[in-house]
């Protein structure tokens, strides 16, 4: 009778939010595309008000198709869309039994869609000894057409990594060098005018490596991982940038109940556009943990420096505090404050929005402080659910908008100096799952802005999103996902008109299928935008209508 009254309470939590609200953001679809000079005159003030507005659809990652497996992570502003396409994960355990691709250690999936979209996904890797791993994998992801002008809009994503991991005695190494492509078009313009194409074509390259020293010593005190990465990028607009990053996590036990840790990450980068930017910025947090059987507590210090070379270096320092404690059995509550520092990259801004403008500003974010508190609920084992609630002060506040010269394009506004930007946060987070037939996520947050100085408004930063994404297994041959997305709030200015934008509330629902023909063979379809709105996440491109994509994968 308990476990019939728990689950028919998460079905009931399932389907209500259906008709309230649900998110994503939007990593881009993308079409063939050639490489020629792009032509920008500066002094061109270009206003595309009242233009046909098309915008690449969102999309959205779906479980893998052989694995009924959710893996999600919180959303956090600015809002990230993941893709909605068959995805190859590389498998942390190739040896598992109960997984059902276990003899399979290589994987292809190809599928043809409309908008002109070709999919191909594969892993190939080999398996040496119990422990060791290496692989390579690629991806093409591209759209022949868009929404607007056919091959005016088309955009294309491409990447190769090739990966090892080794289990040494007492010490895990792994390493990974990855190329990614991505090319795509300016397409947020009045489709009646003539043009050759290739003036609105933009293309970024990006080369990495990363690699990872763990320890893999299970009775060694002293626990640590280091992880350090390279990266180069390089776009047709002549924008460059190189970053190196390490991280560095360790701990050590003094007692059975307290542990010293220790927590450190670098950045160094070089900006080349019109200008070159050097960038430092570095963190290191000392801290203590005490944990018994109910409670636990952590405590630190966070000191930061922070260096622009067109200003003096900057140390910060902030307490780090976080606690929780278990009140009653299934329940437990959290809360804590801290401060950071973010640097804001070229690379990481171009993944969140590629329409982006030539020289655009680079400065770290200062999260001043941010207290929060919420609980957690575990119920039964299946239904798990988590408030949260935060304030937060921000200094150098970021917003993308669309540029002043060339609303086309968008631009980075930092708040002023003697700004401290207030964000409120409330989210929530259910996650139910019945015997691994049907698993069930649901996601909201919703964000106030508020003392935002000279921005105005946050220029296309929403004030709720949701995502609701399910799972099912039919008669152990088809598995059936669905996500279904709102975002809301979204807010934009063109400085070339002087008019504000309130972009409509974003809904999405998205299906896909998967059919297990044999233990090699399974067919999949997916159908996206069924409600075939043409929406905007960035004023002035939106989104294709419906779209969908079939195809085939085999596992050897």
């Amino acid at each position: 009778m308990k476990k019939t009254f728990i689950h028919y309470v998460a079905l009931t939590c399932g389907f209500v939010p259906l008709t309230q609200q649900v998110l994503a953001q939007t990593p881009k679809k993308e079409g063939t595309l050639a490489d020629k000079v792009i032509k920008v005159e500066k002094n061109l003030k270009i206003d595309i008000t009242g233009a046909n507005r098309i915008f690449e659809r969102i999309k959205v990652a779906a479980p893998p198709a052989n694995h009924l497996t959710f893996n999600y992570s919180e959303v956090t502003v600015p809002v990230k869309m993941p893709e909605i396409i068959p995805q190859v994960y590389l498998p942390l355990n190739p040896n598992t039994e109960n997984d059902k691709l276990g003899k399979y250690n290589n994987i292809v999936r190809a599928g043809l869609g409309n908008y002109g979209h070709t999919f191909l996904e594969g892993h190939a890797g080999i398996v040496t000894g119990q422990t060791n791993y290496h692989g390579i994998y690629l991806k093409h992801n591209a759209f022949g057409s868009g929404p607007v002008r056919n091959d005016y809009s088309g955009q294309s994503s491409n990447e190769i990594k090739a990966y090892s991991r080794v289990m040494l005695n007492k010490i895990r190494l792994e390493g990974a060098l990855d190329w990614q492509r991505r090319g795509f078009y300016y397409y947020a313009y009045n489709p009646k005018t003539d043009f050759d194409k290739e003036q609105i074509f933009n293309v970024w390259n990006k080369i990495g490596f990363n690699a990872v020293v763990a320890n893999a010593n299970k009775s060694a005190k002293v626990d640590y991982v280091f992880n350090t990465g390279l990266s180069y990028l390089f776009t047709k607009l002549k924008a460059k940038e190189f970053i190196w990053q390490g991280d560095l996590k360790g701990s050590y036990p003094l007692t059975n109940e307290l542990s010293a840790n220790l927590s450190a990450n670098v950045l160094l980068s070089q900006a080349q556009d019109s200008t070159t930017t050097y960038r430092n910025l570095v963190k290191v947090i000392p801290s203590f943990k005490y944990k018994v059987d109910k409670f636990s507590v952590s405590l630190g210090l966070m000191l930061v420096a922070s260096r622009e070379r067109s200003t003096q270096s900057e140390n910060f320092f902030y307490p780090v505090l976080s606690a929780d404690y278990k009140l009653l059995n299934g329940l437990t509550l959290f809360g804590g404050f801290e401060g950071d520092v973010t640097a804001n990259t070229l690379t990481g801004l171009l993944q969140e929005n590629q329409w982006l403008a030539k020289a655009v500003t680079l400065k770290p974010t200062r999260k001043v402080s941010e207290i929060y508190a919420g609980a957690k609920i575990t119920l039964d084992n299946a239904l798990t659910a988590e408030v949260k609630g935060s304030y937060a002060q921000y200094k150098d506040f970021y917003v993308l908008n669309n540029a002043k010269a060339d609303t086309t394009r968008f631009e980075v506004l930092y708040s002023n100096e003697d700004t401290k930007v207030h964000v409120t946060t409330l989210s929530g987070r259910v996650h139910y799952n019945l015997q691994d037939i049907w698993k069930s996520q649901l996601l909201v947050e919703g964000m106030m802005y508020s003392s935002l100085g000279n921005l105005e408004k946050a220029w296309h930063r929403p004030t709720m999103k949701a995502t609701w994404s399910n799972s099912f297994i039919l008669k152990e041959k088809l598995l059936v996902t669905s996500d279904f997305y709102f975002l809301t709030g979204l807010q934009a200015k063109n400085y070339v008109s002087n008019t504000e934008i309130k972009l409509p509330a974003i809904y999405d629902l998205n299906l896909k299928f998967t059919y297990f023909i044999n233990d090699q063979f399974t067919a999949f379809v997916s159908a996206n935008n069924l409600f075939n709105k043409k929406y905007e996440r960035y004023a002035y491109y939106p989104t294709q209508g419906v779209n969908f994509l079939a195809g085939l994968s085999f596992s050897f």
